[in-house]
């Protein structure tokens, strides 16, 4: 199994190159979802710190996809309790070979991270909506509460969760306040509303009460 780990020397070469990781993101064709929506397409949603992050080539298509080892501080919704996932993210550069993926979910070791997941091809745990299912939990200088924040580079520049700027104060999603809105909607029975890209049979089996509010 080939394997590739973020160094000291990428996140020092993001040190390097942090304009360019702090240049706004590019605009992608993913149909934005709700918090709301995205907590009813979630296998799981789960908060956590990333441990391991590598690369491996799929077997079957010859793709990239990048693998992070997630443990788990957290479980809002899930058929189980787990204390650690790992979280596939297709796209990526493993040795000689790289896959581009538009508008994927990046991680990097040591970043505090609360995600929507859902299971893909049977066993691969992906953020729900790529990018937009995964949130980068982070305290601004001054303040005492964590915000939570999406991001997506070019995929290309190395992702280090550390020099992503802040979000204005105004802009500013607070941690307990995406906390407070996935539990108020986990605690409504599921409404049976459909969901862009996502399987209404699935989306039933996913909702059921045991599978809600923890």
């Amino acid at each position: 199994m080939s394997r590739r780990t973020w160094t000291r020397s990428l996140a020092a070469l993001a040190a390097v190159i942090g304009v360019a990781i702090v240049t706004p993101a590019r605009a992608t064709s993913l149909a934005p979802l709700t918090i709301e929506q995205m907590t009813d397409g979630a296998t799981w949603i789960v908060e956590g710190t990333v441990q391991e992050v590598w690369t491996e080539i799929d077997a079957e298509t010859g793709r990239v996809w990048t693998r992070a080892s997630l443990d788990v501080t957290d479980v809002l919704k899930g058929p189980s309790d787990p204390t650690t996932l790992v979280i596939d993210s297709e796209g990526g550069t493993s040795g000689a070979v790289t896959t581009t993926i538009s508008g994927r979910a990046q991680f990097s070791e040591g970043e505090d991270v609360f995600v929507f997941l859902d299971v893909v091809r049977g066993e691969r745990l992906v953020p729900v909506a790529k990018y937009m299912g995964k949130y980068t939990l982070r305290r601004a200088p001054g303040e005492t509460r964590q915000h939570a924040m999406t991001w997506h580079g070019d995929g290309y520049t190395p992702f280090d969760a550390r020099f992503l700027p802040h979000p204005p104060p105004e802009a500013r999603l607070y941690v307990d306040d995406l906390r407070a809105q996935v539990v108020q909607r986990l605690s409504q029975p599921w409404d049976g509303a459909p969901i862009p890209g996502i399987d209404h049979a699935r989306l039933a089996e996913i909702n059921a009460p045991d599978r809600r509010l923890r």
